[in-house]
This record gives C-alpha cells, sequence and structure tokens, in this order.
C-alpha cells in the first residue's frame, strides 16, 4: 500500500499551468476561443479545492474535515485531499476501496452511512476500519453482531430549519429520547460507542443549528459519563456548509466555534471532526455547455413581429445531467439557480428573458427560467459556475446524452507543493502556502 501522505500522479486528464497562465478565467477563455465542443465539458480548478482546505484550516483549526466522498468523487479531488491530510467520509463499500486505495490508513476513514450491509460491514471489518455510525437499535445489535470490535458513533437528529436536503426523515436519533436508550442498549451489549454525530442537512442556509445540534450532543456526553463512567472521545459535526464562491463560510464557523466553547471547552476532552463535502468543491467546477438549438418568441400585433418576447436556448446538459442538482435548489428562494454567467464582453449587451433547457426529450428538463440573458446564437458557449457538488455524482445518460469530460487545471506552484507533502507537513506546510510563502515547500 501506498504512503499514508496518499498517491498523487499525473492524471491523463491534467494541466499543469505555469505562472503565466495560473488563471482559470484565462484558461476557460481560451477553450471558449477554441470553438464549440460537441459535449460539455467541467473546469475542474484544484486550486480552488487547496483554497479551500486552506480557508477551512484557518477558520475552524479545531475540527478535522472528513470529506464526504459522495459530493464529487473525481480522482484528482480525492487525490489532492488525501496528500493535504484530510479524512474522508465514506457510505459504501466502493468508496471506501477508493480510499483506501490512494494509501490512506483506516484510521482516516469514518464509515459514515447508518444503515450498512453485511457484505460492506464484513469488507471494513477485513480492512480496520472501525468507526461508524448508527441512529437504531436494529443495526447496534446487527454491528455488535458483525463486528464487535467496532467503534460506534451515535448519530443524533438535529436539522436545519432552512437546508437544501433534509436528511433527518431518514437518519438520526432524538438525543435525549432513543439516543439514551440506544446508550443504555450498547452498555448491555458490550460493544463500545466512542461519540456522537449528527448532520444537520445538505445545504444549510441555518448557521445557527450548529450551535444547537452541539449543544444536544453534549446530553448524551454527559449522560455517558454520569451513568457508566464513559468519557466518549469524538464529536462529529457532520456537514451542510456552503461551498459556492459568494457563500462565506465564517458564519458557519462562528456558530461552531460559540458551540465548541460553550459546551465543550476543554479541546483536550473530544476529537472534533466534520464532513464538509460541497464547500470543498461547489466553487471548483465551472460548466461550459454549448447551444445545440435557438427559438425566439415574438409579440405580435395584427400578425406582425414587434419584439422579442423570449428566447429559448437547447443546452447539451441538463437536470438529467450535471445540473441535477439544481431541481432541489430552485425549492428555495434563497439558493443560487442554475444561472448562466454573462461574460464580461457581453455585460453592456441587451438582455432579454430567457429559458434555458436541457437536451433530453424530457419537459421537466428545464435549467432555469426567466432570466435576463444577452441573445446567443446556436454554437456559442453558455457557462456556468459553482456546480463541483454532486452535479456529475448524479449525472445520469437519459436519453443517451453524455456527461460532461472533465478537464482538470492546477498551478505549477500548487502541484509541486502537492508532489512535496508528507504527512508531517500536512499543517505547517499548507498554512505556509496560504500565507504566501512558497519556501518551505520547495526542494531541498
Amino acid at each position: 500500500m501506498a504512503s499514508d501522505s496518499g498517491t498523487f500522479e499525473s492524471f491523463g486528464n491534467l494541466t499543469i499551468l505555469p505562472p503565466e497562465r495560473d488563471s482559470i478565467e484565462k484558461e476557460i477563455d481560451r477553450i471558449i476561443e477554441a470553438g464549440t465542443r460537441e459535449h460539455p465539458l467541467h473546469v475542474l480548478d484544484l486550486d480552488d479545492v487547496v483554497r479551500k482546505h486552506l480557508s477551512w484550516l484557518r477558520t475552524m483549526p479545531r475540527i478535522t474535515p472528513f470529506y464526504a466522498v459522495k459530493c464529487n468523487d473525481d480522482p484528482a479531488i480525492l487525490g489532492t485531499l488525501a496528500r493535504l491530510g484530510t479524512g474522508f467520509d465514506c457510505a459504501s463499500e466502493a468508496e471506501i476501496r477508493t480510499i483506501l486505495g490512494l494509501g490512506v490508513k483506516p484510521e482516516r476513514i469514518l464509515f459514515a452511512h447508518p444503515i450498512k450491509s453485511l457484505p460492506a460491514l464484513a469488507f471494513a471489518r477485513s480492512h480496520g476500519i472501525k468507526r461508524m455510525t448508527f441512529d437504531n437499535e436494529c443495526e447496534l445489535e446487527k454491528v455488535t453482531k458483525e463486528y464487535p470490535d467496532a467503534e460506534l458513533v451515535l448519530r443524533i437528529r438535529h436539522d436545519a430549519d432552512r437546508v437544501l436536503i433534509a436528511l433527518g426523515k431518514k437518519f438520526g436519533c432524538d438525543a435525549r429520547g432513543d439516543g439514551l436508550r440506544l446508550m443504555d442498549r450498547a452498555q448491555e451489549l458490550g460493544v463500545k460507542v466512542i461519540g456522537v454525530s449528527f448532520h444537520v442537512g445538505c445545504g444549510s442556509l441555518d448557521a445557527d443549528c450548529f450551535y444547537r445540534a452541539i449543544e444536544s450532543a453534549r446530553v448524551v456526553f454527559d449522560y455517558a459519563l454520569s451513568k457508566f463512567g464513559v468519557r466518549l472521545e469524538l464529536l462529529d459535526i457532520g456537514g451542510g456548509f456552503p461551498g459556492d464562491n459568494d457563500k462565506p463560510i465564517q458564519p458557519f464557523a462562528d456558530a461552531v466555534q460559540k458551540g465548541l466553547q460553550e459546551f465543550f471547552p476543554n479541546p483536550e476532552e473530544v476529537n472534533v471532526i466534520a464532513e464538509p463535502g460541497r464547500y470543498y468543491v461547489g466553487s471548483a467546477v465551472t460548466l461550459l455547455s454549448t447551444i445545440q438549438g435557438k427559438k425566439v418568441i415574438y409579440e405580435t400585433e395584427s400578425g406582425e413581429r414587434k419584439k422579442i418576447e423570449q428566447i429559448m436556448y437547447y443546452i447539451n446538459d441538463g437536470v438529467f445531467g450535471t445540473l441535477f442538482d439544481w431541481l432541489s435548489l430552485r425549492q428555495i428562494n434563497d439558493l443560487h439557480r442554475a444561472v448562466p454567467l454573462i461574460r464580461r464582453e457581453r455585460r453592456n449587451e441587451a438582455t432579454f428573458r430567457t429559458t434555458i433547457w436541457g437536451p433530453t426529450c424530457d419537459s421537466t428538463d428545464i435549467v432555469c427560467e426567466d432570466v435576463d440573458f444577452p441573445e446567443h446564437q446556436i454554437g456559442d458557449y453558455i457557462v456556468f459556475d459553482n456546480l463541483g457538488a454532486y452535479g456529475m455524482t448524479f449525472a445520469t445518460n437519459f436519453n443517451g446524452f453524455p456527461k460532461p469530460t472533465v478537464q482538470v487545471y492546477v498551478s505549477e506552484h500548487t502541484w509541486a507543493m502537492l508532489q512535496q507533502i508528507t504527512e508531517k507537513d500536512w499543517k505547517q506546510k499548507t498554512l505556509s502556502f496560504l500565507e504566501g510563502s512558497y519556501q518551505q515547500i520547495r526542494p531541498n
């Protein structure tokens, strides 16, 4: 197996940008100038992923990130985060296999699915993946029988009031009710419970919910100590952190910090981890789609065209492809819809009421409706940002349309850092990079 710093190789779809070309915006300009592509393209910016990690180290230094693999499992992203020293939140045997294949040690993996199949449990046991979540008595008894040496994490329910995807209906138990009863049952079975986890939901708009969830977790910690003399050692605050380039993490970090200071003030008492996914990759991907068809609808008077009422475009990606996540986003007005970027050279042009359709024959394949957008022509590119989270993992080949090609870009100095970084350098070197000092990460 490779070293624990993670294998990192030059992927076939990777372009290393020299200093004079290290702007991802310039690369997008270059792609567009080169002419129309038949299939959509994902431009993946590894520098953006690295910047997100460094921002996490600065804003939440006490919390170890365990990246949620389900959010975007592109090999370049996983390899980058493995090299940077994050942990990984895995939900299946396949995800665990992938992360182990990067040389990541078992202790950097959390089997975070509250309901696990028997083969998956057997695989985890055979590879020493001990830490895993549960939220009900049947699962507790199953794990106790199949993997008695497992280290269990009780998942409690604490839903954000406003959230993109609520998870509490499916997973989690009431901390003060079933949660305490499950602690009793675990004690009877003789299985080890090491901590508490929660997930406020994917794409939370409610930062304060983290404070309240940490308060609920404290109830279980206190119960275990007072009744059984057991000191729980792990607090997993889950995911739900924003990842778009216009949504800062600071309000969420402030709420988490407030909760930890009030309910877990001693850093030596508990190891705090999180399961960020969208935060790490949301802004890392830009979609370049092309217009394959166009329909212009005019206002008419006495049978004569007067002016353009609406323009419809039909592009080569849509909600059955990598724009699937936007179906959910549209249900919450506060969240950014899949509105295309107006490129700088066209910002002074007149705009028209615009609807953009995906390529399939399904009438629900609507990317956006009634947005103001300059007139474009067949063959032109339409660009969408903030598409790194769940777009590719949710995508299908419905109607036979292909998923986008992924092209990975990284600046020369970031690539050099990633090639050289080792386990003992995970915090020291990346923080030096954050401050703009590259001397410490260059070869001796």
